[in-house]
């Protein structure tokens, strides 16, 4: 047998400035003719301010047409952004994460994939000292108890490194050096075999200490795409499915026909945030977009 879990990431969705909705419509259409086991979505669900009443709510509205079963995992512009340099001065706070949780569940989780074992992580709390960090490690370390030696996935929305475990480089990019030891230590004796993540708006895969990381991209939008990635990375946008079976893991990028690789340097127009950016409203959207809104 075979579990297929699809991966959306950073769908970065507002009724008020619509830039990533005629994208995340076409991957919501993708997910309903796919079927999978499971659709996974990495966070980043709201357009950039985790405070924003609107875009959470607007976002929860959007998420309900995907397939069930479906989880979500937060992102910086859902919960606040890691220290010491967090995104708009918006660190990932006790409040912000506790409106999150109330309006989704759960913000870390298991699922069973035939062999494996699929966990699902709020890496914003990584090395943030909140009490809900301690809370997640304990969880996890019970998971590890559980799994018997079967492999492990991961799926957060920070990448765990950019080039090595090893790393000392702080970068709003990845979890912190603090937030990865922690990781590691609580993960123990798992047999960590795959880690999906998105935040970069990039498609990689590669591997890191004998462990495949896959970043999925962006559903919304990529970043200056005609500049070369440094990671030597695919500047795109799409989604990432994935086929779990007992002898292993495959995966491929999805990218529904119609989607557009929308640089947000565009959409911002020199703003620095896209709070700040022109207001292009849901209903301006043109109505031949499928699933799209009138």
């Amino acid at each position: 047998m075979v579990f297929r879990v699809l991966q959306l990431s950073d769908p970065h969705l507002s009724p008020a400035r619509a830039y990533g909705v005629a994208n995340f419509e076409r991957m919501v259409a993708t997910a309903r003719r796919l079927a999978p086991d499971l659709v996974a979505v990495t966070g980043d669900l709201t357009l950039d301010d985790p405070d924003d009443g609107d875009d959470r709510a607007f976002a929860f509205e959007c998420l309900q047409r995907l397939p069930r079963p479906w989880r979500v995992l937060p992102g910086n512009h859902d919960i606040g952004d890691t220290m010491p340099d967090p995104w708009m001065d918006q660190p990932v706070s006790a409040k912000r994460r506790h409106r999150w949780v109330e309006q989704w569940g759960p913000d870390w989780w298991v699922e069973e994939a035939e062999e494996w074992v699929i966990v699902g992580l709020d890496s914003l709390l990584f090395g943030s000292g909140l009490a809900a960090e301690e809370e997640q490690w304990e969880w996890l370390r019970g998971v590890v108890r559980a799994t018997g030696g079967r492999p492990v996935a991961v799926f957060l929305h920070k990448p765990l490194c950019l080039w090595d475990l090893a790393e000392v480089e702080v970068s709003q990019r990845a979890v912190t050096p603090e937030g990865r030891r922690r990781f590691r230590a609580a993960l123990g004796p798992a047999e960590l075999r795959l880690v999906a993540s998105g935040h970069v708006h990039q498609y990689r895969a590669w591997a890191a200490d004998g462990i495949t990381m896959i970043w999925a991209p962006s559903t919304a939008f990529v970043s200056r795409p005609a500049v070369p990635s440094a990671f030597d990375a695919a500047k795109i946008v799409g989604a990432v499915l994935y086929r779990f079976w007992p002898g292993g893991v495959s995966w491929e990028l999805v990218r529904p026909d119609g989607i557009v690789d929308a640089d947000v340097h565009r959409f911002s127009r020199g703003a620095w945030s896209l709070r700040e950016a022109p207001l292009l409203p849901v209903g301006w959207l043109k109505s031949d977009q499928p699933e799209g809104r009138r």
